[in-house]
């Protein structure tokens, strides 16, 4: 099939593979560029340089409702649209465009977490599955008819990270599955139940701040659901921010005011006290510093026993 492909982030580079490896893409629409964190050179997203190391024709539309864009993309004359992680929404005269429609995959098993953040949030409530969706398009975020879902078990103590690469994987096998089914014209989208609909926004920086007074079972699920990025935060004694990125549950009776640290285990880190039970920092960065293993945490004076976070 003629294929017109949007997306932006490193997420979606699996998924372009795998259309690129049995399909014709005629053209890619990602985000426009921007400079890196020095602002002294400007950087591709990891899809248009896909694009032009494969020779195929690139869009950056700063406006998804001009004129002239439609122009261009309805000249291309694809089959089908394919979103991932595109980061623009997208009028209906594009979506209705080609002939078999858009279709997107979507990092959740839908109904169950419409929105931007829907792998951290299966994390962040201590879900035991994840999944891809591979939906049609509407105007509504996230509520066209599935094609079809394929899900996958959540490892105790998985990061976001490590969940967004396998998803990644996961959604490229699903979108080739439903191109086929599109292709050979057995398909049919099945409508979501609104009755079972969730939702999962963007995440806040007020999110971000650990709230030692929870349970260590509800901080351990925020500290990987937000790993590495934005990244679960507390302030040091001195007042300096730490970002932790693993941590583990710890077995065992502890007491003392929530925050506090009040054992350090050998070769992982400090253990500190929450609203019911204790965690045990296994990674982290202390602000202006390098991310570091836990026990480093205590080497490096950070934390002693005693000590409390804010």
């Amino acid at each position: 099939m003629r294929v017109l492909f949007m997306g932006t982030p490193e997420y979606a580079l699996p998924a372009l593979r795998a259309v690129y490896a049995k399909h014709e893409i005629v053209g890619i629409l990602t985000r426009t560029d921007k400079p890196n964190r020095r602002g002294n050179k400007i950087v591709f997203s990891p899809v248009k340089t896909f694009a032009l190391e494969h020779g195929i024709p690139v869009f950056q539309p700063e406006n998804m409702k001009d004129p002239a864009l439609f122009g261009e993309l309805k000249a291309l004359s694809p089959d089908i649209t394919i979103v991932v992680a595109f980061g623009m929404m997208i009028p209906d005269s594009i979506i209705n465009l080609p002939k078999y429609n858009t279709i997107n995959i979507h990092g959740s098993l839908l109904p169950k977490y419409r929105g931007a953040a829907p792998m951290q949030y299966a994390l962040l409530n201590g879900d035991k599955e994840a999944g891809v969706s591979i939906m049609y398009v509407t105007a509504r975020l996230d509520a066209g008819d599935v094609i079809l879902s394929k899900s996958i078990p959540l490892g105790e103590n998985e990061t976001f990270g490590e969940v967004h690469d396998r998803l990644a994987d996961l959604g490229a096998e699903a979108l080739v599955a439903a191109l086929d089914m599109i292709e050979s014209g057995h398909v049919t989208g099945i409508p979501q139940d609104e009755q079972k609909v969730t939702f999962a926004p963007s995440i806040s920086k007020e999110e971000c701040v650990i709230d030692w007074s929870l349970p260590a079972g509800v901080i351990h699920n925020r500290i990987r659901g937000l790993s590495p990025v934005p990244g679960a935060n507390t302030k040091l004694p001195d007042g300096k921010l730490l970002k932790i990125y693993q941590s583990e549950k710890v077995a065992g009776e502890y007491s003392g005011v929530p925050g506090t640290v009040v054992d350090v285990m050998k070769k992982k880190g400090p253990v500190v006290m929450t609203g019911d039970g204790a965690l045990c920092i296994l990674t982290a960065k202390p602000e202006g510093k390098r991310e570091m293993p836990g026990y480093e945490i205590v080497n490096g004076h950070y934390l002693k026993v005693g000590d409390s976070l804010e």
